[in-house]
């Protein structure tokens, strides 16, 4: 079985320059440590000179002086002067000082030339110390013999002793000259070393630095090539934080952390490229299903600014495309719907959702409509909301006339069975009536007034009966798209006759470019004979009727006006009521009809107080 060679383990990029500076550290402390080395054994040499061998050699030459000296004065002691004497037996007491001082400062010598590893240049200048010693010990009886004759006043044998004393004083001397002669050149041999061991450590220095500031170069020059990739890789960190994705190819050969963290990186960057395009698709499938959706969706962030608009916000709130990025105050869209400011502001509060159901919305024409709203918290911690509208204004209208219509269904049903139960009845007497005139006498007027009064309201109750048949029998309209100024004009010009002939001021006031409307005319006829028949009933003196059609948002209104009496504003709640009338022989059916063909056609009828004093219904009808 082949086996596959492992790979040697590579120290990582810290540890390698740790080594490689930890190893410049090292040349530079033992460049530093061997000029301290050099500079301390210097320095011993300085201090054997300095401190030894000079004060040493100072010393010796100023007993070689004072040695000199007293060797005079024992030559001047022959002429017996007291003085001399003095002076020379004074010099002789000083004489053990000198040398106790000779041997502390040879002492301290031999201490610094051992410690510097020059103790064999010392012990001739001991000997020839402890020589002058046993000397001055072996002098101390001449000199007694010497001051015994000066103070007997026996100069031949002064001159005798102090014969005797020369050679041993000349001997004295020479020592002590030839224990100076040896350290003086010792301290000169010294001096010299010393200089060529300072001339050695500058060059050793010297090497040393260069060989230090060497390694220093080329460990800087190789820490560069090792961190090369670093900048390059911090600006591929930049451009990726900026936006750039695109693939890049990586350093070959490059088996270490900066290597690896080059390709992971690439990787990285590969792997969010992939993701922002995921995500972009996501984003392009989450716009299209917003922009798909028939509720209107609007979100805004915790500053209250628009950032999403989709289609159906412009259509059902009239919030403009480009509102995204504008306050919502500017929107306009709190004026239409001031509702919705409490709810925001309640969701912001409790991060709970909040819903307005059929709220009632202002539109840009001045339509009423209604929507259900949805506020709920989008992003809870930067205070995003969401905002939901479903236009439900179509259904509220459908419902109001199925429920309108159920309502006149039962009560069409109603009016047919009673009217079927009253009608037979009806002609019964009818017919009975008209054979008692018959059987009644010509002359006979009470009774025939009598009778013609029952047939009156005989023919009454046929006419409600009809009414009530029609109400219950009104069929859906068979709509078909036409000028609703052409229809209008017909239903004028046939009324025109019959209200002139009742002295009404018909008076008409019509747009002439009104948007076409679906109706069924006949339907629509009967609805329009109605109002000005009401209107013209409502004005016992000087009648007046104003006819307007006006295009108004997407329909055309019609206005009829009176100026009668008017209608208080209890009697316009109730004006569509079944069965309520203001008149006194009202059946109270005509409007509740005229309000069913309307609605029938998908439009709306109102009733208002006409400034000036009269009535004015409106009816409006919805473009095609």
């Amino acid at each position: 079985m082949t086996r596959t060679p492992r790979r040697r383990r590579r120290l990582s990029i810290p540890t390698r320059i740790f080594v490689a500076f930890a190893l410049v550290i090292v040349a530079f402390a033992g460049v530093a440590i061997t000029s301290v080395a050099q500079h301390a054994r210097t320095a011993e040499l300085l201090r054997l000179l300095n401190e030894g061998y000079l004060p040493l050699a100072l010393r010796l030459g100023m007993a070689k002086a004072r040695q000199d000296g007293y060797w005079r004065q024992v030559e001047r002691a022959a002429d017996s002067s007291p003085a001399a004497v003095r002076l020379l037996n004074a010099a002789r007491q000083l004489r053990p000082s000198t040398q106790r001082q000779l041997h502390h400062y040879l002492e301290r010598a031999e201490r610094l030339a051992e410690a510097s590893g020059d103790s064999l240049s010392l012990p001739p200048v001991r000997g020839a110390l402890e020589d002058v010693e046993t000397s001055l010990q072996e002098l101390d009886g001449e000199y007694d013999t010497l001051f015994a004759a000066l103070d007997a006043g026996d100069d031949e044998a002064a001159s005798r002793a102090i014969e005797a004393l020369r050679p041993r004083e000349l001997s004295i001397g020479r020592q002590y000259q030839d224990a100076y002669g040896h350290i003086q050149d010792r301290t000169e041999a010294i001096g010299a070393l010393a200089a060529e061991r300072e001339r050695q450590a500058a060059i050793t220095l010297g090497i040393l630095v260069v060989l230090a500031l060497l390694v220093g170069v080329i460990i800087t020059v190789w820490s560069q090539r090792l961190l090369h990739p670093l900048p390059a890789l911090q600006e591929r960190v930049a451009a990726v934080a900026e936006g750039d994705l695109s693939a890049r190819p990586v350093e070959p050969r490059r088996d270490d952390e900066l290597g690896r963290l080059a390709t992971d990186f690439e990787a990285m960057v590969t792997a969010l490229a992939a993701r922002d395009e995921r995500l972009r698709e996501l984003r392009r499938m989450q716009a299209q299903i917003v922009e798909a959706l028939r509720a209107a969706i609007v979100v805004l962030d915790g500053d209250d600014r628009v950032r999403t608009v989709n289609p159906s916000a412009v259509e059902v709130l009239g919030v403009a495309a480009t509102a995204e990025g504008e306050v919502l105050e500017t929107t306009a869209l709190l004026d239409r719907l001031p509702e919705l400011r409490e709810a925001i502001d309640g969701v912001r509060a409790d991060a709970a959702p909040r819903f307005l159901q059929e709220a009632a919305l202002q539109a840009e024409d001045d339509r009423e409509r209604f929507v259900d709203v949805l506020v709920a918290p989008f992003a809870a911690e930067s205070g995003s909301v969401l905002v939901v509208a479903d236009d439900v204004t179509d259904a509220l209208r459908t419902k109001a006339r199925l429920i309108q219509t159920e309502r006149l269904a039962a009560i069409g049903r109603m009016a047919a069975h009673v009217t079927h139960e009253v009608r037979n009845p009806l002609s019964s007497i009818g017919l009975n009536v008209e054979m008692l005139e018959d059987e009644i006498a010509p002359g006979d007027g009470e009774a025939r007034a009598l009778l013609r009064a029952i047939q009156k309201e005989i023919d009454r109750l046929s006419g409600l009966t009809d009414e009530y048949l029609r109400l219950a029998r009104l069929p859906a309209p068979a709509l078909e798209v036409d000028d609703v100024g052409d229809a209008l004009a017909s239903v004028l010009s046939f009324v025109r006759r019959e209200m002139e002939a009742t002295g009404v001021d018909l008076v008409e006031d019509r747009d002439p470019d009104l948007p076409l409307v679906a109706f069924d005319e006949a339907q629509l006829r009967q609805a329009l004979l109605n109002l000005l028949r009401n209107a013209r009933e409502a004005q016992p003196e000087h009648p007046w009727i104003r006819v307007a059609a006006k295009r108004e948002g997407h329909g055309v209104r019609i206005d009829v006006e009176d100026r009668g009496i008017g209608i208080d504003e209890k009697g316009r709640a109730r004006i569509f009521d079944l069965f309520f009338t203001t008149k006194e022989r009202g059946s109270g059916l005509g409007l509740p009809l005229t309000q069913q063909i309307v609605a029938a056609h998908g439009g709306k009828i109102a009733c208002e107080a006409r400034e000036g004093g009269g009535t004015r219904f409106s009816l409006w009808l919805p473009a095609a």
